[in-house]
């Protein structure tokens, strides 16, 4: 009982310990990111002491992750024996390899962190979130004991810990941000992204990655095969990835901190304007990125924020290449120039034929491309496009199948069921609209999972 009870005034430390311990091994793969990793537990640890609220400590650690890329791709085979099929066609599929991310980590440390804390809200009666939650656990059991594969089984992890802790932080939201907590998250804001935008700005310039990967930014070159450039003029560009895995990641990440600036805009009682200083560094660097549903998303939070300030004080108020660069991009797609339409439209026929085939019970999480099969539709170039269907309405269903798509809208209910629907919020949830009728980043990947949770919570 004395060992119990010492457990719980200090296991934070017995938490510490076993992460740092975990990770050692790794360090043959990258020693920079096992320290990077190793610095961000201890810092959650510091601050939690500091601030007495691990769960405040959790969030403002998610917070300044949240745009860096490290992950762990974990063996696809053991002794022979198969684990997951990262290959289509003969050619390996990032997709399919199971990943761990320190997303996952920082996800986690919140989670023990509200439970610790007390609270953890475990209410069943009536019809209850947690009713549906362990349904939910139910049928991905079914799903990945049928479909067989490690990628599933970690994803499906991943998304049960991912929205089961982020409804519990969207019950206690309000009372960990106080008026002092808001300026942390706004200085943490405001640096990230600074950091990010220098860090796209030379990626731009110099059309090359700068070698960090360790920090998890994707090795990218302008004119190579799976980087993300634009052409003008016989010249190619490549778009700023800062720290993300593709230049659209990033824009939800920017766009993110734009509705993160009006919240604090709307909840700081003092020094209002360095809010929309963050909304406006955010849209400077969303310029880089050259995601056009990003820069959509960006001018309707403008506009909605601008028409909302305005009437609540009563309408009493106080050329760069970059112009020929989006320019083209805007008239490539309404002119057919660019191929990005022409993919996702195929893409979106193979779902269709994968819906068909699976449809009550889906593929299982994270095997979209892979259940193409020889199907697999190619770009203009004849390269096969072994991604996502980007659209996830449509990749929700082809992997879970309507009844699990059904579980996961049903949970999402509970995050709006008490929600006051001020104007912001229904423009968060327009552009989370927008945003994912055209990518699938908010549920394929973490750090989209992340972004689409926290905007439902905060």
């Amino acid at each position: 009982m004395k060992f119990v009870e010492i457990f719980k005034r200090h296991w934070y430390l017995a938490i510490t310990v076993v992460l740092i311990a975990s990770i050692l091994p790794l360090h043959s793969e990258n020693l920079y990111k096992v320290l990077v990793i190793g610095i961000v537990i201890i810092l959650w640890c510091l601050l939690g002491v500091l601030l007495k609220k691990f769960s405040l400590a959790s969030l403002l650690i998610i917070l300044l992750i949240l745009p860096f890329n490290i992950t762990y791709q974990l063996p696809y085979s053991i002794y022979g024996i198969t684990l997951s099929e990262p290959f289509v066609n003969g050619v390996i599929v990032n997709y399919l390899i199971p990943t761990i991310t320190i997303l996952d980590i920082g996800v986690f440390l919140l989670l023990l962190s509200l439970f610790f804390e007390k609270r953890v809200s475990l209410e069943w009666k009536g019809f209850s979130f947690l009713k549906i939650f362990i349904l939910f656990i139910l049928y991905l059991l079914v799903q990945n004991f049928v479909v067989g594969e490690l990628v599933s089984v970690l994803n499906s992890l991943r998304l049960l810990l991912y929205v089961f802790t982020f409804y519990q932080l969207s019950l206690n939201i309000k009372k960990l941000l106080n008026q002092k907590v808001l300026r942390y998250v706004l200085g943490i804001s405001i640096f990230l992204v600074v950091i990010q935008g220098v860090v796209a700005l030379i990626q731009f310039t110099g059309g090359t990655s700068l070698g960090i990967a360790f920090l998890g930014e994707s090795q990218v070159v302008s004119g190579m095969m799976g980087s993300s450039f634009l052409t003008l003029n016989g010249q190619l560009y490549l778009r700023g990835y800062g720290t993300f895995p593709h230049p659209n990641v990033f824009s939800g990440w920017l766009v993110f901190n734009m509705f993160l600036g009006w919240y604090l805009f709307e909840r700081m009682k003092s020094r209002r304007d360095f809010p929309v200083v963050l909304m406006s560094l955010s849209s400077l660097v969303l310029v880089l990125t050259f995601s056009r549903v990003g820069l959509l998303v960006c001018g309707i939070v403008w506009v909605v924020f601008v028409i909302n300030l305005l009437f609540k004080i009563n309408f009493r108020g106080k050329t760069f290449s970059f112009v020929g660069l989006m320019s083209e991009r805007v008239l490539n797609l309404v002119g057919g120039g660019d191929s990005s339409w022409s993919e996702r439209v195929e893409l979106m026929r193979c779902s269709f034929l994968v819906i068909k085939n699976n449809l009550l019970c889906g593929v299982g999480l994270g095997r979209f491309v892979s259940s193409m099969g020889e199907g697999t539709p190619r770009s203009g170039n004849g390269i096969l496009l072994l991604q996502p269907v980007h659209n996830v309405f449509l990749l929700s269903i082809c992997e879970l199948g309507v009844v699990g798509s059904g579980l996961w809208g049903t949970l999402l209910y509970f995050f709006l069921k008490k929600r006051r629907f001020t104007v912001r919020f229904i423009t968060v949830l327009a552009c989370l609209f927008i945003i994912g009728m055209f990518d699938h980043y908010l549920f394929s990947l973490g750090q989209g999972l992340v972004i689409f949770l926290m905007l439902l919570s905060i």
